[in-house]
């Protein structure tokens, strides 16, 4: 039997094929922002991170005043009860664990150990035509960093109503057994825990610190600890505001502030919202059961007068008993002419 010949470049495809890194992709290492390596024993991130800062709303003093009359009190009375949207929200369990622990290794590669038992993490993309790739990478990546029994995903796609698409996407979730449901639009670039990753393909993150760069999206809106909470994102154009109610949170936002704040509103493209806010707003308006099978509720039903579907499905779930807040400190880039 005559002995098979293999050419060098067969050579290297087997090599590659038996590789961990087939295209030899280089990965930086973590670095300083001015460009020095970090010490080995600085790169190494604890299994369990500090829990996240979260600033709590501060009830406000009230001034002393004179007893109102009867018929000035039952008016008030009213009033209140008409004003579902400003109801006082149930208070949230203080003490909570990230169920989704993060690693790095010295090299700035990250790992992730789920302390739950099922797929509990639903990604639903309500996307309109086509996905920009990064996104499309960083979706992969999470795929592979959580694998099929933690993770899964589902796709809307076509639907120019974005708020039916947010309901189709509503409605797929919750026919399964996950907890939560994290929305990621087509024109964004959520952080993976990749700070080389992040910096060769976002040159506009290039000045972002390494801690910042390392965290990773599913296991920060988790870790969170809050029902409805999502990335700080820009509008994607020059001077682009801050996608939230408040705008006195871009400058920490844009230093990527490592806390999480209460806002009335914020933007639904890197939002993460657990199964209970769902159950709430059904349970609140019944009167937005809808006769579409693909969609059989409006939880983003637009209020009209200039809200759109995110301010709308922010005080429903506000006035269903859940706050909404926003992460300041992930980074999150929108895909316009360049990112912001």
């Amino acid at each position: 039997m005559s002995e098979v010949k293999i050419s060098p470049m067969e050579r290297r495809t087997i090599a590659a094929l038996d590789s961990a890194n087939p295209f030899a992709t280089p990965v930086r290492p973590p670095q300083t922002l001015d460009g020095r390596p970090l010490p080995k024993k600085e790169a190494v991130v604890a299994d369990i991170p500090a829990p996240i800062p979260v600033i709590e709303p501060q009830p406000e003093s009230q001034p002393e005043s004179q007893p109102e009359s009867e018929p000035a009190l039952e008016k008030k009375k009213a009033k209140k009860a008409k004003a579902t949207l400003e109801e006082a929200p149930v208070p949230q369990a203080e003490e909570f664990v990230n169920p989704v622990s993060q690693s790095h290794n010295a090299d700035g590669m990250p790992s992730y150990r789920c302390e739950f038992a099922g797929r509990d993490i639903f990604v639903g993309l309500s996307w309109y035509k086509t996905s920009n790739p990064v996104t499309t990478m960083a979706l992969v990546a999470m795929a592979l960093d959580f694998g099929k029994d933690k993770i899964r995903f589902d796709l809307v796609m076509g639907d120019s109503m974005i708020y039916h698409s947010r309901n189709k996407i509503a409605h797929k979730f919750l026919e399964t057994d996950a907890k939560w449901l994290f929305m990621l639009d087509d024109d964004m670039i959520p952080s993976i825990g990749r700070s080389g990753w992040y910096r060769s393909w976002v040159p506009d993150a290039r000045g972002a610190s390494d801690q910042a760069l390392s965290r990773g999206v599913l296991h920060r809106l988790i870790g969170a600890g809050k029902t409805l909470v999502g990335a700080a994102y820009f509008g994607r154009q020059e001077g682009g505001k801050l996608a939230c109610s408040d705008q006195s949170l871009a400058a920490d936002a844009r230093g990527y502030a490592d806390k999480v704040v209460p806002v009335d509103w914020i933007g639904t493209g890197c939002l993460m919202i657990h199964r209970k806010v769902f159950e709430a707003i059904r349970e609140k308006y019944p009167e937005l059961v809808s006769s579409d099978p693909e969609m059989p509720f409006d939880y983003f039903l637009p209020l009209g007068n200039g809200n759109g579907e995110d301010v709308s499905f922010c005080k429903r779930a506000k006035a269903a008993g859940h706050q909404t807040y926003i992460d300041l400190g992930i980074p999150v880039k929108h895909v316009g002419y360049k990112t912001y």
